[in-house]
């Protein structure tokens, strides 16, 4: 079967529904990650590099805190589909 071009948009906005649908607020990194297709690293560090999301470490911690909000995200995807 041959997938056209609207097949293949209409399955990935309906993935981008059901992202949305189970994280209305906010979505987690490993979400994000399986959704994009991506490993976590490569997710931290496109929002540790301002791409969506934000990141941000407290005094004396080594580690980082992660936060995407579900509309940031989507916005920034949805301009990158339209982009192409």
């Amino acid at each position: 079967m041959k997938l056209t071009i609207s097949d293949f948009l209409t399955k990935d906005n309906d993935r981008l529904e059901q992202l949305i649908e189970a994280n209305p607020v906010s979505i987690p990194v490993s979400s994000a990650a399986e959704f994009l297709g991506a490993d976590v690293a490569s997710v931290r560090a496109a929002v540790e590099n301002d791409c969506f999301g934000l990141s941000w470490r407290k005094a004396g911690s080594a580690r980082h805190a992660y936060l995407i909000p579900t509309g940031q995200f989507v916005r920034w995807y949805l301009s990158c589909k339209t982009a192409i």
